[in-house]
């Protein structure tokens, strides 16, 4: 029994190594051909340098410079609020009206006081007329009375006449004398009194002006066409001059500010000092809106990447002000440009090209994006870095690394 039970584990090993030494004799060899792995088969294409614009896609903003407070002239109550927010209000009319009272009550007041000063005007007019026609009567007088006193001075030596006759002559001449000289003196001060009545009635005048153009200030219009943002009074409400009432923009003035990466920058800055049209596009609700590039940023806010781009639609309608939208920019043509199906690259900015049936890496740089005649979208790379007639993989193949074998497909020219 001791016996039986150490034999046996003999027995199992040998029985093993037995079979194991059968199987390995007996099996049958695979073909070496068909244990070896096939290359992938990839589409390819063959790299060609042209001219092609390039098209990038930003996203921006609708923003409106022509962004209006419109406010209060003067102190007066709110009568009437005649637009709602999001109303469309064309230039001129009305969209609050203040109480005109008191407005009204002054330019009645101004005007009372350029009727007094024309009157004055007129008065001293008249005045001035007949005192010149005095003047003459008075000088006419006095050469009478000179004439009388030297014939009453003549009898008085001759004691014809009487000394006290001479004397009341006399005394009669110097009065005489005397209202000449006031009356030389009032048709002098005629032009001193003439400008400083003119200059009254400029400031009654300048002052009527001023009341009926704060009567005008009661009913407050739209400056241009435009949109109302927000309404900021009610009916009842007291204002003061400077009290905001209603924000408005003009539509036509709305324009899309987008960021274009800085590597763009001298491009588009090149060809708007050449007056050439860059031509963005918009789509919303599924209707494409040209955009013109109107303006760079003059200046870059730190930390951004790029700079300030500015786009109008000249009378074209865009979404509402504050919206988001994205910009599909058609830039400049550029020379030595390769254009390549999304597939064909990997990561950022590597390809591969296919050089004698294995992968060699490139390191590539983007210019932008560009739709095919058939609507189909591609890559735009500097063609500095490859050859002409170069064979490019566009195929996505996961496992892509330098040096995999492969099979090329169907080649693009």
């Amino acid at each position: 029994m001791r016996l039986i039970k150490f034999l046996l584990p003999i027995l199992v090993i040998g029985a093993g190594v037995g079979l194991f030494r059968h199987f390995h004799a007996t099996k049958v060899e695979p073909d070496p051909i068909q244990s070896r792995l096939r290359p992938p088969v990839v589409a390819a294409m063959t790299v060609q340098r042209q001219s092609l614009a390039p098209e990038l896609t930003l996203f921006g903003r609708i923003e409106a410079p022509d962004n209006s407070v419109l406010s209060a002239g003067i102190a007066a109550d709110v009568v009437e609020v005649t637009v709602r927010e999001g109303n469309s209000v064309p230039a001129g009319d009305i969209v609050v009206r203040l109480d005109d009272a008191d407005a009204a009550l002054e330019i009645l007041q101004r005007k009372a006081s350029v009727a007094e000063i024309q009157a004055q005007i007129e008065s001293d007019r008249r005045t001035y007329a007949a005192d010149q026609e005095a003047l003459e009567r008075e000088q006419e007088m006095l050469a009478l009375m000179q004439k009388a006193v030297a014939r009453a001075r003549a009898l008085a030596r001759t004691s014809a006449g009487t000394e006290a006759a001479l004397e009341d002559m006399q005394r009669q001449e110097q009065q005489l004398l005397l209202a000449i000289t006031q009356r030389r003196r009032s048709i002098d001060d005629h032009s001193t009194r003439r400008k400083l009545w003119k200059a009254r009635l400029d400031n009654a005048e300048a002052a009527l002006s001023r009341a009926e153009h704060d009567y005008a200030r009661t009913s407050v219009r739209a400056p241009y066409s435009g949109r109302v943002i927000e309404v900021l009074v009610s009916p009842g409400v007291r204002v003061t001059p400077g009290t905001p009432l209603v924000r408005m923009y003009d539509h036509l003035s709305l324009e899309v500010r987008a960021q274009v990466p800085r590597r763009y920058v001298p491009l588009l800055r090149e060809s708007i000092n050449r007056g050439r049209e860059i031509v963005a596009t918009l789509e919303n609700d599924r209707v494409e809106t040209e955009l013109m590039l109107d303006r760079l940023a003059a200046a870059v806010t730190q930390g951004q990447g790029g700079v300030d781009a500015f786009f109008h639609a000249g009378r074209r309608t865009l979404p509402a002000l504050g919206s988001t939208v994205e910009l599909a920019l058609k830039l400049p043509s550029l020379d030595g440009v390769v254009a390549i199906p999304p597939d064909a690259l990997y990561g950022d900015d590597r390809v591969y090209r296919i050089v004698e049936g294995r992968l060699e890496s490139r390191t590539v740089t983007r210019l932008g994006l560009r739709r095919d005649a058939d609507g189909r979208q591609q890559l735009l790379l500097d063609g500095s870095a490859f050859g002409e007639g170069d064979l490019l993989m566009v195929s996505r193949l996961p496992q892509a690394i330098n040096g995999l074998a492969v099979e090329t497909g169907a080649v693009d020219d």
